[in-house]
């Protein structure tokens, strides 16, 4: 009986965690694109690469995909709600901020055919291999 009014002192903890964290963090605008990156998964299908990122919660127009030498860089930013901020949450776990992940693909890639989708909080990049023909080359 004693537990319907108990509140968790962990979670007062944790609001006060999250709060010193984004104070810190949001302040140094070098450091803030790489506080938080996703899940990505690479794959070899034979004729193309399929690179796949996990990015729930943001929105098609908050995502950007772009190729830097060998690299795919994938960046995402979501911003709070205008109507949320004054609200006092009892549990915020949604999350807000930015998602940077750089990764290395293999060489050989035509980077100008590649595809990119986005659908249920799934990116999904795919690039074309270029074809290589064997050649053989004649011994003198």
């Amino acid at each position: 009986m004693w537990r319907r009014g108990w509140i968790d002192p962990f979670e007062d903890l944790r609001r006060t965690v999250e709060r010193l964290n984004r104070m810190l963090f949001e302040g140094f605008e070098p450091f803030r694109e790489f506080r938080e990156t996703t899940a990505v998964d690479v794959i070899d299908e034979g004729d193309k690469i399929k690179v796949l990122a996990d990015l729930p919660g943001f929105k098609k127009e908050e995502i950007e995909v772009f190729f830097g030498g060998n690299d795919l860089v994938i960046r995402a930013e979501s911003k709070e709600e205008e109507e949320e901020k004054g609200k006092d949450f009892i549990r915020r776990e949604r999350r807000y901020g930015r998602v940077y992940r750089k990764v290395a693909l293999p060489e050989g890639l035509k980077i100008e055919s590649a595809k990119a989708s986005y659908r249920n909080g799934v990116l999904e990049v795919e690039i074309p291999k270029e074809k290589v023909e064997k050649k053989i080359i004649p011994l003198e």
